[in-house]
């Protein structure tokens, strides 16, 4: 009888193919997330972008994955940026806007992206600078998500440190840099020199030694969330021996100053230590703007070769095998470009641009090895990534989903709040860039047209440079006017 069965049922499977979908497909396990970091990195140090650039690691992953060329940063400073990014909201909606303290754990205005992940299931590791505040602030933040954590810079409560873990090499790399200055900005610190001290010995080289070891004990069956971010490329440059020889310093190439004998940057004129750039940099010799720039190159290629060392350890682990690798920077560097102008603080290109790369085989096939020219925020890391597990982001979240590429938006937002009585906002749609520099407002809805104190306006097309504002001879211009709409608009939903 079980056999006449067993006949019948088989006759059937032949007769009516369908009843073959009895059986249900396994779903998906969620992918993976690779979150790769790094500090102050131009949107343009990368080798695909810029043939003299040696960063094979972040090429590969751009070739294989989507590149979002027209990527910029909420606020060119590390700790509005990072906190905006995590939390994916705009700077004033955080209530951070400048390098200043963060705030409590119990002030914070949403959950971060690494709690959201944790409490859908996924293992949280975070390796390395997340900059919530300053070291100065009077109290110390939590993890906020991060289950394990190493920090080479920044405390953070039950984060394990490399001043407490390894005092003798914390103070070997302090001894190094100690004429660079508290934020490393010195001109001597970006002149920089070959480092004399172990890569282990770096704060960078030290967080990168711990990521490894976790990754080859490593032993979950959860989804993981792994962030390493590193310090550099922002200043010092003192680079561990080798890197600087994929660079020929006698032909190395660097910024080309504007015919001006003064600062013409309205919105950033004076800010963040002008005086010293410009004084020392207007009177440098052409050796040191080639270090500089050469060194600063070379520290791009370390931290290329400590992502190429992890991934290549993640891939040992079978964790690639289901993954979505993420790679971005806080901010730009000027590197000297406009005037002497160095780190971020402003509004240019070289300072708000950032790399965002997207890549891994989990990555949805139609995007891979693309370049995508949305108007792209740091605000999209957090619904972008949630969407790859399959989590709903939260409604007041501020960014879009990228892996869909129906959505985008007008233009690009960026805010500078360095000047007591000002306040300046960016508008981006290449190739055009609207600056606008405004009476300073308690409340952002409160801004209209007649706070407007004065403009930049560059066609970025034909003056990539930003040498010409034209602001001023383009007060019937459409696209100016348009902008300008849009921009007041963009502020004022940030409520």
């Amino acid at each position: 009888m079980k056999s006449y069965i067993g006949i019948i049922m088989f006759l059937g499977i032949l007769i009516f193919p369908g009843c073959q979908t009895v059986q249900k497909s396994e779903p998906t396990a969620p992918p993976n997330i690779i979150f790769l970091m790094d500090d102050q990195h131009r949107w343009d140090a990368l080798g695909v972008v810029d043939s003299s650039m040696h960063t094979p690691a972040l090429d590969k992953l751009a070739k294989e994955g989507v590149r979002f060329t027209q990527a910029v940063c909420q606020a060119p400073m590390c700790v509005a940026s990072r906190n905006s990014m995590m939390f994916g909201l705009y700077p004033n909606q955080v209530g951070i806007v400048r390098n200043q303290h963060g705030l409590q754990d119990s002030l914070l205005p949403a959950k971060t992206l690494m709690q959201l992940l944790q409490e859908a299931g996924y293992e949280t590791a975070g390796f390395g600078k997340t900059h919530w505040g300053t070291s100065s602030q009077p109290f110390i933040p939590s993890t906020r998500g991060f289950e394990t954590r190493y920090i080479g810079e920044c405390r953070e409560q039950n984060a394990v440190m490399m001043i407490d873990a390894d005092p003798a090499k914390k103070e070997r790399y302090n001894e190094e840099v100690k004429e660079y200055g508290g934020g490393e900005e010195r001109p001597i610190g970006y002149i920089g020199k070959t480092s004399e001290i172990d890569e282990g010995d770096h704060r960078d080289g030290w967080v990168f030694d711990q990521c490894i070891k976790y990754i080859n004990k490593r032993n979950d069956e959860r989804p993981l969330f792994l962030y390493l971010s590193f310090l550099k490329p922002h200043a010092g440059h003192n680079v561990p021996e080798g890197y600087e020889d994929f660079y020929d310093l006698k032909n190395t190439q660097y910024a080309q100053q504007p015919p001006w004998e003064e600062d013409h940057s309205e919105h950033a004129e004076g800010v963040n230590r002008r005086d010293m750039y410009i004084n020392f940099w207007k009177d440098a010799n052409e050796e040191q703007w080639k270090e500089m720039t050469m060194r600063y190159k070379a520290n791009c290629s370390w931290i290329d070769h400590m992502f190429e060392r992890t991934l290549a350890a993640l891939e040992d682990k079978k964790i690639l095998d289901n993954a979505i690798i993420i790679y971005v920077s806080d901010h730009g560097e000027m590197l000297g470009e406009r005037f002497y102008r160095f780190n971020k603080y402003c509004l240019y290109e070289s300072s708000v641009r950032v790399p965002f790369i997207l890549s891994g085989n989990a990555l949805p096939e139609e995007l891979k090895g693309k370049l995508d020219d949305r108007n792209v925020e740091l605000v999209d890391v957090l619904p972008t990534l949630l969407s790859t597990a399959g989590i709903d982001h939260p409604k007041k979240a501020m960014g879009i989903n990228l892996l869909d590429t129906t959505q985008n938006r007008q233009g690009t937002f960026c805010a500078l709040h360095e000047k007591k009585n000002q306040a300046s906002f960016m508008w981006r749609n290449s190739p055009y860039k609207l600056i606008l520099v405004m009476n300073r407002k308690a409340n952002i809805s409160d801004y209209t047209e007649e706070d407007i104190i004065s403009g930049e306006f560059y066609d970025l097309e034909n003056d990539p440079q930003e040498w010409n504002n034209l602001y001023a001879t383009s007060v019937g211009n459409p696209v100016l006017k348009k902008m300008k709409n849009e921009l007041l608009h963009q502020i004022k939903s940030q409520e």
